[in-house]
């Protein structure tokens, strides 16, 4: 008797056996399917990660396979390598890892609409429609729109709650079909100066071997590091690929975004990031499990996106924080993704002005290859002038040295602006009492006094304790004097944190 070993969202190690019985259908195309399991008192989804002939747990205690869910391509090995080197890498439950990969919507026991994914147009005749009919009117209007190109069936469930239920009918009815994706084609692109063009050609080089090669591509700001990763999808693109281009932050996507579909116009471009609602993401993901999504563009959950045809992986920006996941599954998109480009023999280009201290290590020690950018992309662009001042030899005042306060008078002088970054104002954030737990809270508004020394009259004990000092709000400019005690349960114990 077969037995599926099946990864459930259970905060427990390893994954589960359920036994197949004939009622599951063929065996050969199970592995990466969702399956319906009971765990307990109730039915769950679960992915199958294997099928085996004998299994170690007695046979009384086995449950069988409620469903099979064939509703969409099942996931393949190269995806399930991925979760299954991440689960034991990151030492966190299989289970767990594989379906927070997943989307909310992959997570239900019914069964997804293909219509939710499916490229569709109007190819039947136009009926003649009632005013109790605008909702239809209004949905073939769109299809008809979308002859070339298709409308995707989840951009007509925005118009209409029953936008799915007329579909079917109209497929029935062969009046609407599926459209094909377009050819490639590609918007003009400026052109490349040499250094750009140089690590384009070795990206390409890396994908016609068809072996796997992590690139730092390091680069000045303002080098054209964005023109290099477009130049190089283009190419994966012409070559029936996809393309995966990550980025630390959300508020990066919506700039980017738009660049890549005025590059690309005709190609499927998707974006995948924790800002979405979970129908937006499943449609997303759906594109991209299908293979009808060219490019991704997301944020660091966006690595373990199923892909089909991936060709090329790009991480913006690599030497990002961002990049590492805090909560959960703790992991590093970064890394993931130079894993995932070695499994599947692909280039993986990593972006920086600024390379992590790792990345730049194995840039060095020839583990990664270096691509520079030397020169700004714009022919008249010059970095600015940066100038070091040693606050040990030149007299300051607050902090601020009398060569900047010479510079900001002639910027003044000049009508220009400029602009004072602080790091910190203040000696301390707060003060706190280690007894009752008080906090310097303002009581004029609903932020904190910030403790500031007063010249060199005020300091710390060697105990931590305070001696002088005054409590500035910076929101709305109270100014108090350090309490001696704490003024809530009187301890004297009151430091700075």
């Amino acid at each position: 008797m077969p037995f599926a070993k099946v990864a459930l969202d259970v905060p427990l190690p390893g994954l589960f056996d359920y036994s197949l019985d004939a009622a599951c259908g063929a065996l050969d195309d199970i592995v990466g399917r969702r399956v319906v399991v009971p765990f307990g008192r109730r039915n769950v989804v679960g992915v199958v990660m294997d099928v085996v002939d004998e299994s170690a747990i007695d046979l009384s205690r086995i449950k069988a396979v409620r469903a099979v869910m064939r509703d969409v391509p099942a996931l393949g090995g190269p995806w399930l390598e991925l979760l299954q080197f991440c689960a034991g890498y990151y030492q966190y439950p299989l289970g767990g890892a594989v379906l927070s990969a997943l989307p909310n919507g992959f997570k239900t026991p019914n069964p997804l609409n293909s219509l939710l994914w499916a490229r569709l147009a109007w190819t039947g005749p136009a009926p003649e429609w009632t005013r109790r009919e605008r909702t239809k009117a209004t949905l073939a209007a769109r299809l008809g729109e979308g002859a070339v190109r298709g409308v995707h069936g989840y951009e007509l469930t925005r118009l209409s709650p029953k936008a799915l239920e007329h579909l079917a009918a109209w497929r029935e009815a062969n009046l609407i079909g599926e459209v094909p994706a377009l050819p490639y084609a590609a918007a003009m692109a400026p052109g490349l100066h040499p250094e750009q063009d140089a690590a384009v050609k070795a990206v390409v080089a890396v994908l016609d071997t068809k072996q796997h090669r992590t690139q730092l591509l390091h680069g000045v700001t303002g080098s054209g590091k964005t023109e290099v990763y477009l130049h190089a999808a283009a190419q994966v693109l012409a070559r029936g690929r996809q393309v995966l281009m990550l980025v630390p932050e959300i508020n990066l996507t919506p700039r980017l975004l738009q660049l890549v579909r005025e590059r690309f116009p005709v190609s499927t471009i998707v974006a995948l990031h924790s800002e979405l609602n979970d129908s937006e993401r499943l449609h997303g993901w759906l594109l991209a499990h299908t293979g009808q999504a060219d490019i991704v563009l997301g944020t660091r959950l966006a690595v373990m996106t199923p892909l089909p045809r991936l060709g090329l992986i790009v991480v913006d920006e690599e030497h990002d924080p961002s990049f590492k996941q805090q909560e959960g599954m703790r992991y590093s998109a970064r890394d993931l993704a130079v894993f995932r480009g070695h499994r599947e023999n692909l280039p993986v280009v990593l972006g920086s002005a600024t390379p992590s201290l790792e990345t730049y290590a194995h840039a060095e020690s020839g583990r990664y290859d270096k691509l520079m950018l030397r020169t700004r992309a714009v022919a008249d662009a010059v970095l600015p002038t940066i100038r070091l001042v040693d606050l040990n030899t030149s007299a300051h005042e607050h902090g601020v040295t009398n060569p900047v306060w010479a510079a900001l008078k002639q910027r003044l002088d000049a009508g220009e602006q400029s602009l004072v970054f602080l790091n910190r104002r203040g000696f301390a954030p707060v003060l706190s009492c280690a007894g009752c737990g008080w906090v310097s809270a303002c009581t004029r508004c609903t932020s904190y006094m910030v403790l500031h020394r007063q010249g060199h009259a005020a300091n710390l004990r060697s105990d931590g304790m305070l001696t002088h000092g005054r409590l500035i709000c910076h929101h709305c400019g109270l100014d108090a004097k350090v309490p001696e005690r704490c003024p809530t349960c009187g301890n004297v114990d009151v430091r700075a944190y």
